[in-house]
């Protein structure tokens, strides 16, 4: 009789931890679903196992370079490509978040296309072919984050797309998903990923990257570059910064670069000729303007202040500030050798 009364205590206690238990968590999910819902996270919804905007936060500042180009409203400091967020003081579209702002881009390539483009569509297809529409003032240099060497896969361009709709705009995988636009652009990225076209670039001869980077920051090599361009920290700044190039750019871009420097040059570093009315002529990127003065740096990173009152007139150059003669300067090993060491820099 005693054996049976402790067993059937022992039940009821077990009993009872159970039932603790399960009521603490009833309350506990309770409590995490109001959270939710009063953080506003709600209306974001189930996505699919590792797509979503964080996901598509983490690519955009990490993997697919895009903060190099773009900047977030305050975050980055980018000027290639349109700000993505919000950017005080500037005048409309810029004054809206980027899903807004995509509304206005797909009402006019629903006018020259004859499709109909949702806020979306235009995001995705700005992803997958950035030459359909380049926004007025802004050049066609934008990489396809899906080729090398940004290699993006299909499942991490949607997570993009669901951080920049999250921009402004409630997140909604379906409204991805089921675009035209974007099963139009993964079928042609599967058909072409087993093209020659899409595997990366290798260069013929290869090059010493420790000798390169000597090239690179010897202030007198034969090829400086560190006196104008930025890479691991240190440099100059009259030209791009080089930092993360090889992470953004395919080699043959670089290669073209260095060669032809003035055959594509990038936004925000385009020279100008200043002629003033003493009569000299200031050659250099423009770097900022007001009423007042037209700031521009030379070739020596010295920024000048013109006075506006003391300029006869400003012309715009195709020229490129950085040399054009290295093919002729750099042996093939010493061009090697530099190339291999930019190619480090992802």
């Amino acid at each position: 009789m005693e054996e049976q009364t402790n067993k059937s205590g022992a039940q009821r206690a077990f009993i009872r931890s159970v039932v603790f238990v399960l009521t603490v968590l009833v309350v506990f999910i309770f409590i995490a679903e109001v959270i939710t819902d009063i953080s506003g996270q709600a209306h974001r919804g189930s996505v699919a196992a590792g797509v979503g905007p964080e996901q598509g936060q983490e690519i955009f500042f990490g993997k697919g370079k895009c903060s190099t180009c773009h900047s977030l409203g305050t975050q980055g400091s980018a000027i290639r490509c349109p700000n993505l967020g919000v950017k005080e003081g500037a005048g409309p579209p810029f004054d809206m978040p980027i899903i807004e702002r995509a509304a206005l881009r797909a009402k006019e390539r629903t006018e020259k296309t004859g499709q109909p483009y949702r806020p979306i569509d235009y995001i995705i297809e700005s992803h997958f072919d950035p030459g359909a529409y380049v926004v007025e003032g802004y050049k066609n240099e934008m990489p396809t984050i899906w080729k090398p060497p940004i290699s993006l896969t299909a499942d991490e361009e949607m997570s993009v797309d669901l951080f920049l709709q999250s921009q402004g705009g409630e997140v909604d995988i379906a409204a991805i998903s089921n675009s035209p636009i974007f099963a139009k652009y993964k079928a042609s990225r599967k058909s072409l990923e087993s093209d020659v076209g899409v595997v990366a670039f290798k260069p013929y001869l290869g090059g010493d990257p420790a000798k390169g980077e000597e090239i690179f920051f010897n202030p007198d090599s034969v090829a400086p570059c560190a006196k104008c361009h930025t890479a691991k920290g240190k440099g100059g700044v009259v030209g791009p910064e080089l930092t993360n190039v090889a992470g953004s750019r395919t080699a043959q871009y670089i290669i073209e670069s260095v060669l032809e420097p003035s055959k594509e040059i990038a936004s925000g570093f385009e020279p100008f000729l200043v002629v003033t009315n003493d009569g000299d002529f200031i050659t250099g990127v423009k770097k900022g303007e007001d009423d007042k003065t037209f700031d521009i740096m030379d070739d020596q990173g010295e920024i000048r202040k013109i006075p506006k009152s003391n300029i006869e007139k400003v012309v715009p150059q195709k020229v490129s500030i950085m040399p054009g003669n290295f093919r002729e300067i750099l042996t093939m090993e010493q061009f090697h050798d530099l190339l291999a060491f930019l190619l480090t820099l992802t």
